[in-house]
């Protein structure tokens, strides 16, 4: 990814990728991705860390019994850290986030004791707080008819060249 996102840097390239999840009569729920320099870049880290927490906890964690729910936990942990990235749409970003949050809990609470329940705890409660965030900002963007913000940066960047 990191090669990728040079490669994407150097010729100016983006991918904006939709797929159609449901069509029904004349209601479509469509799934968008966006794939520039920047994504990838922030996906290579994220990979790289990832495969890194991974690579030591074999180690770390070899007397454990559910090593293979830990490593679950933690691809789980990716693939909505990667849905964040790629999501130009604050629904799925929302998506993203709350499957974050329900992760991040799991992990949290992974040995299961009272000082982990207490901390779990902590963790959704920051959790709610974020999505509170994303619900003021997909209310927001309701004045501009869509969730996806990448179409309207333009718009808003004027907005605040005029105040």
């Amino acid at each position: 990814c990191f090669l990728l996102s040079l490669y994407f840097l150097l010729n100016n390239m983006v991918y904006f990728i939709e797929w159609e999840v449901v069509s029904l009569n004349s209601m479509s729920i469509v799934m968008t991705f966006l794939f520039d320099w920047m994504s990838l870049l922030f996906m290579s880290f994220v990979l790289m860390i990832a495969s890194l927490v991974i690579f030591y906890s074999k180690e770390y964690m070899s007397s454990d019994q559910n090593i293979n729910r830990f490593i679950m936990l933690v691809l789980m942990f990716v693939l909505s850290m990667m849905l964040l990235i790629i999501s130009p749409n604050l629904i799925s970003i929302l998506l993203g986030w709350d499957g974050l949050g329900l992760v991040s809990y799991c992990l949290v609470i992974y040995f299961q004791n009272v000082k982990s329940y207490n901390a779990g705890m902590l963790t959704a409660l920051s959790n709610r707080i974020g999505d509170v965030a994303f619900l003021l900002a997909i209310a927001w963007m309701l004045n501009y008819g869509s969730w996806n913000y990448i179409f309207y940066l333009e718009v808003m960047q004027n907005e605040f060249e005029m105040l």
